[in-house]
């Protein structure tokens, strides 16, 4: 679907401007299979046996925009649009999109781990600054397994702690020296 979509030329814009392709992200319960399509998904959401990716967790970090248009725009066809654009900033300046893109990206930081948390928003932090645009597709997601997280299970203080003071102290007067800074962009 994603290949046809990028194939047309209505969306041919999109690659002639730092872009990428976001991939809203759900967990579900660990005795639920994986759903198949997005009807199946939404199901799955309003039974309570699907959630939004560490919603429970760090919400604001993975919810896409429009995201409550996002669950009422139901295809049944095998179709792939751009649901809306946006930019890492305002509201969604600590969001971590997983994304479909190319090699031109910005590299994730291997430095980082996600015992850590945050370990993408380095990655996201350049991504505003250079003025990428995250465009979020309609009819495909991701399903992260097994089961649904809670606060308890993701919860390393002093693995977290240590990672935030090294984005803070290294990271990001790395990124400062080699991109700038942009107004409304954070890490």
């Amino acid at each position: 679907m994603f290949l046809r979509m990028i194939a047309h030329p209505f969306y041919q814009y999109t690659l002639h401007s730092p872009s990428v392709y976001v991939l809203p992200v759900f967990e579900v319960a660990e005795d639920v299979p994986v759903p198949e399509d997005k009807p199946n998904l939404l199901e799955l959401l309003q039974r309570g046996d699907a959630i939004k990716f560490h919603e429970n967790i760090c919400s604001n970090c993975h919810t896409v925009p429009g995201y409550i248009e996002w669950v009422t725009a139901i295809k049944y066809d095998l179709t792939m649009d751009i649901h809306v654009t946006s930019k890492r900033e305002g509201a969604y300046s600590s969001w971590e999109p997983i994304y479909v893109g190319t090699k031109h990206e910005p590299e994730y930081d291997e430095r980082l781990s996600w015992e850590g948390k945050a370990d993408k928003m380095t990655q996201g932090y350049i991504m505003c600054i250079i003025g990428y645009d995250f465009h979020v597709l309609d009819n495909g997601f991701l399903v992260h397994r097994p089961g649904i997280k809670t606060i308890a299970q993701a919860n390393r203080p002093p693995q977290q702690a240590k990672q935030r003071s090294f984005m803070r102290k290294t990271i990001a007067h790395e990124i400062n020296v080699l991109y700038g800074q942009r107004e409304g962009c954070r890490i």
